[in-house]
């Protein structure tokens, strides 16, 4: 899982062309992750370093090493991860509730970030925390983290246009009157000094679409799939329709049936930026919100 080379063969399309624009069109490169290449000697032809630009012949073979040298802040810390799925790009991660994916605070420990760096280094890489998507603390499920500059570039641009798909499950308050439907609703911080949200006119754009999964006389459980990625965003939306996520003590109030918010990220689908395959993960409830949805199966 350490192969950190990208390769590209120059075709007779590509004669006279500058190094530095073959890279931003084949291999995808931003110009900040080519500066910091370049800084780093990164950047080979036919296995003889040169600048960007350097005009391309029919027959080079341009390496980059995406492996740069980086330091982290992150205090490593040996605490057992749920790994779904890793290659030598990326790494997804079952995040359990009760778990903030990254210190809040400089020197913060028992995080995600924490966790993950421990793990890294325990295998020579010493490598930046990259999360591509962020779960609040006490959401459970899929967090997809990039292993490199590259790798985090590729997802974030497919974040951009929406194309990566994140769906999650939720146990919600009350019996939904419709199956599916999507809430369209702008997010907006309540106060500066305050982590809450509120749907309001001056906030950013947000879209939830959700999916009854199964009806029960006093709550609803839901499949969720996010078009922006707003801080509380499921939380917020959901909270504003009148369906808040049992046990959400920030947007709605405490259950007797779990003892925080019953909110899972199960499942992440993504184009790899180095490959062009498609990659699905999916993993069951987590056990608290499945023990719930039981007991209210078992009770109808």
């Amino acid at each position: 899982m350490n192969n950190t080379q990208l390769s590209y063969t120059a075709g007779a399309q590509d004669e006279n062309t500058f190094l530095r624009d073959l890279l931003a069109s084949k291999l995808l490169l931003s110009h900040s992750l080519v500066v910091h290449l370049k800084h780093q000697n990164k950047i080979h032809v036919n296995g003889q370093l040169v600048h960007t630009n350097y005009r391309i012949q029919a027959g080079d073979f341009v390496t980059i090493d995406i492996d740069l040298i980086e330091e982290s802040n992150i205090i490593p810390e040996s605490i057992s991860l749920d790994i779904v799925y890793e290659d030598e790009d990326f790494m997804v991660v079952n995040k359990p509730a009760g778990m903030s994916t990254h210190p809040s605070r400089l020197g913060g420990t028992g995080t995600l970030a924490n966790a993950v760096t421990y793990y890294w280094q325990g295998l020579g890489r010493n490598i930046l925390f990259r999360p591509i998507n962020r779960l609040d603390k006490d959401t459970s499920g899929l967090v997809l983290i990039g292993k490199s500059q590259f790798a985090h570039q590729g997802i974030f641009n497919q974040l951009k246009q929406h194309t990566i798909d994140r769906r999650y499950v939720a146990l919600v308050e009350r019996s939904m009157a419709k199956d599916n439907g999507h809430i369209d609703q702008p997010i907006a911080r309540l106060d500066d000094k305050k982590r809450q949200r509120i749907v309001h006119p001056t906030g950013q754009s947000a879209t939830t679409h959700y999916q009854v999964l199964d009806k029960y006389p006093d709550h609803t459980l839901l499949s969720l799939k996010l078009e922006t990625g707003r801080t509380h965003q499921i939380r917020v939306h959901l909270s504003f329709i009148g369906h808040p996520v049992c046990g959400d003590l920030l947007y709605g109030f405490a259950s007797p049936l779990i003892k925080r918010q019953a909110l899972h990220a199960d499942r992440i689908r993504f184009t790899h930026p180095r490959s062009g395959k498609e990659v699905i993960l999916d993993i069951p409830l987590a056990e608290d919100i499945q023990t719930a949805v039981d007991y209210l199966v078992n009770r109808v």
